[in-house]
Formats: C-alpha cells, structure tokens, sequence
C-alpha cells in the first residue's frame, strides 16, 4: 500500500532584529509534546532605517541546527550583547495575554492588562552579528531543515501554542451586482443613396 505524501501550506516571515530572551521551556505532562524546548524573542526591524520600528514575535526554535545556533547565542544575549539575526519565521499566529501595568520606571503597579504578541515557528537562521560583528553566516548549500520539522505530525502546530479563544476570520462583503443600465440611442436616419447612373454632388466648403 503506497502511502500518500502529506501536504502542508506555508506561511513564512524574512526579516532582521534583535535577539532576546533566550530560555529552555519545560512542559508539563506526557509524551513527546511534553519535550522541553528552546523558545526566544526577537525584536524585528521595520520602517525607514532613520526611524526604525520594532514587531515583536514570541517564537518555538525547530531544527537541530537552528536550535544549536540560538542556543550558542545564550550566553551573549544573558550578557546584554547586540544580537542581531537575520531571520526565517513559519506559521505566525497571534496571543493574547495578561500582562503587569508598570510606571514609567517600569515598577508594577499592582494592575493588569491585556496584551498581544505574535507567535510562531523560528525555522531559519541566515546570519549572525554580535555587536557589529559577523559570528554566523550560514553556507548557501546549507538546506534548510527546520522547514521539514515547523510541523508536528499531525500537520499543525501544537495544542498549547494555540490561542484558546481564536476568532473565526472576518468574511468578506461582497456589493451585490447591479443589472447594466440600458442605454437608449436615437435611430440614425439611414443615407439616401442616388439612384444609379447619377453621380451625388457634395457642397463645397465656404471659403472665408
């Protein structure tokens, strides 16, 4: 029995930012979702290179070599180093959560809030710069493994990385048709020709 090839639809974020946060999760439970992970932030750059704003993604490493790299950057971003990465993301979804109100010296307040960030896959890792300086530049032969494991086996990402309370997506409105106005021309007078054997005489222009 030939066993059929599963198909998958990707969804992938290109980009540039900052390394954060950098942390091994430990999951509570059984079985092979239950594997800690290493999880981290980063910090990407969009906008004018003269007024940089920042999306922030929340993401799951895949890959045994994507993981390897981030996990080797620990260390520097642990000692506030600029950790810069060109970056592979797949399978992006949005989080919501409850965060601690802080005052403009960033204490807590004693009040929450909700926030949001943007989850995913971080399947690539293209290059490296730790204060300026290239660490990390992957070889263009390289193939690109964490594509294969963005996947868990049943073709989606897993259970606890899924917002519990998701919203179906808005559907769009489409304008009714109208029918075409009909547009009514006035009859043309059809030309008199000359009967046959005459020749038809045509007024000569005025001259001024």
């Amino acid at each position: 029995m030939q066993t059929q090839a599963r198909e998958y639809f990707n969804l992938h974020t290109n980009g540039i930012g900052y390394l954060n946060s950098v942390r091994w999760v430990e999951v509570k439970g059984r079985g092979r979702k239950a594997e800690s992970f290493l999880a981290c932030r980063i910090a990407a750059l969009r906008g004018s290179a003269d007024e940089v704003d920042y999306t922030y993604f929340d993401v799951r490493v895949s890959g045994d070599a994507t993981i390897s790299i981030i996990d080797s950057l620990k260390t520097a971003v642990e000692n506030h180093s600029k950790v810069l990465v060109n970056f592979r993301i797949g399978d992006i979804f949005p989080h919501l959560y409850e965060r601690d109100v802080r005052d403009v010296n960033r204490r807590p307040t004693g009040q929450k809030e909700w926030a949001t960030l943007i989850k995913g896959r971080l399947i690539l890792v293209n290059s490296v710069k730790v204060n300026g300086e290239v660490v990390y530049r992957r070889p263009a032969t390289e193939t690109e493994e964490g594509e294969a494991a963005q996947h868990d086996d049943e073709g989606q990402a897993p259970a606890s990385e899924v917002p519990q309370a998701a919203e179906p997506a808005p559907q769009l409105e489409v304008a009714p048709q109208r029918r075409p106005q009909r547009v009514s021309q006035p009859a043309q007078r059809p030309e008199r020709q000359a009967p046959s054997g005459y020749r038809q005489q045509r007024s000569a222009p005025a001259h001024a």
